[in-house]
């Protein structure tokens, strides 16, 4: 039912843009009945989607709860990958459509016009400063990703579109089909709507739950060579709800450390504490075990749905990659107290990389410790990867179990193929990837 509702109001929206568009740029395709009036016409339309579209990118990175918890973050991630690409070529649409169309209605070069524009039309000069903004971030963003970049430069990059929104407001408000009338009144309450609920969503919301649980750091405790786990205490904690399998957003205020990062829950809820394991891997997490007790920490989230809630069987195989253990340790202890049959699977470097041995060994659930860079020294480890073969010979019946998957990027897509060729069901394999 939530998901029909979103998409209703995305449709409802489309429609009503497609309408508006239509009762302000009709004389266009009725009147003019040229190739010139028509690439007015689209032109104007171009730059609607556009505009309509950077309001649907911030509503998918915004953290908005109710629809997070339908789509989950990796489906959000790689829909707002898409939109930015349809929204590149919208940019160029617009301009180019306009340009040429009133070109050839005045009888003078394109380059003429474009100059024309700049320098007579209100408000097309801020908007050249929008497409020239749009087109930095969404190249940047291309860049952060592909390099691997510090997730702070994507972050602040990101910051850049809220003033690329405001400049194309202005112009699409100053002239064009959303200049007046019901179209302007429309126009303005979807803008203010969509900031409105990101400014809820992704800002009021964490600072209202660090004033009713007042987050703080309790101790930091090493876990291997390169993990830490932060404990978090607060007011009231049981009434803080969220899911074993879940992440949130924390930031750390201490001095060099304000900077907003994911990190998944690595204990199931108990009323006492939170605690969240961080592997170091490069700037901001490599000052993790330098983050002082009392530290304040406001928490976004929880997020996700990589939790239990969609598994229909009581059987689980659980195969995790470095600190890809740590949500699957808290579906492990919730697990653990329904008495469900667990086997893990748990990929590491090497022995000493192993983290939370003693609470794995605690738990009612088979285990299987895999080294890739050391032969084991004793019995309870094994040598290799996690693999398909591996997962035939150490977990017969596996094809009637509900899987969990968290790692690395790569050991992710590797496993993923070789459960495909093992003929696992899609709706049995749980995953979540926590790319930006």
């Amino acid at each position: 039912m939530k998901k029909f509702l979103i998409y209703l109001v995305l449709f409802l929206n489309l429609g009503a843009i497609i309408y508006l568009w239509l009762n302000g740029t009709s004389h266009y395709l009725l009147t003019a009945g040229t190739l010139n009036g028509q690439m007015i016409a689209f032109g104007r339309l171009a730059g609607l989607m556009a505009e309509f579209f950077i309001l649907l990118q911030l509503v998918l990175i915004g953290r908005v709860t109710f629809i997070e918890q339908v789509f989950g973050h990796d489906r959000l991630n790689r829909i707002h990958r898409w939109v930015g690409y349809s929204i590149v070529l919208l940019f160029f649409t617009h301009p180019l459509l306009l340009t040429f169309g009133y070109s050839q209605i005045s009888e003078i070069s394109f380059m003429a016009q474009f100059y024309n524009f700049l320098t007579t039309w209100e408000d097309v000069f801020k908007a050249l400063l929008a497409l020239l903004l749009f087109c930095g971030i969404i190249t940047m963003s291309v860049v952060i990703v592909k390099k691997r970049l510090r997730y702070e430069t994507w972050y602040f990059t990101h910051l850049l579109m809220y003033l690329a929104i405001v400049l194309a407001f202005d112009h699409q408000t100053s002239s064009g089909d959303m200049a007046s009338g019901l179209a302007l009144h429309y126009w303005i309450i979807l803008n203010f709507a969509v900031f409105g609920l990101i400014l809820l969503c992704r800002w009021l919301a964490p600072f209202y739950r660090f004033f009713l649980h007042r987050f703080y750091v309790e101790k930091v405790v090493m876990e291997a060579p390169d993990i830490f786990s932060v404990y978090l205490k607060g007011k009231n904690l049981g009434q803080y709800k969220f899911h074993p399998g879940q992440f949130a957003n924390l930031t750390f205020l201490q001095k060099g450390m304000w900077f907003t990062h994911p990190f998944s829950f690595s204990s199931a809820p108990n009323g006492n504490f939170l605690r969240f394991s961080i592997k170091t891997s490069g700037d901001f997490t490599d000052k993790i075990g330098q983050i002082k007790p009392n530290t304040k920490v406001i928490i976004d989230g929880p997020l996700g749905i990589f939790t239990l809630n969609s598994a229909k069987k009581n059987k689980f195989l659980f195969l995790a990659g470095g600190i890809g253990i740590t949500p699957l340790l808290a579906l492990a202890e919730q697990l653990n107290e329904q008495k469900a049959d667990v086997i893990l699977l748990y990929g590491c470097k090497t022995e000493k990389d192993t983290a939370f041995k003693q609470e794995l060994s605690a738990l009612n659930l088979k285990q299987y410790i895999i080294l890739s860079q050391e032969s084991p020294l004793v019995e309870d480890f094994l040598s290799g990867r996690i693999t398909g073969e591996k997962i035939k010979k150490l977990v017969p019946d596996f094809l009637e179990r509900e899987v969990y998957l968290c790692g690395p990027e790569a050991m992710m897509k590797a496993v993923l193929a070789d459960l495909k060729t093992l003929g696992f069901p899609k709706q049995q394999i749980h995953f979540e990837k926590f790319d930006y």
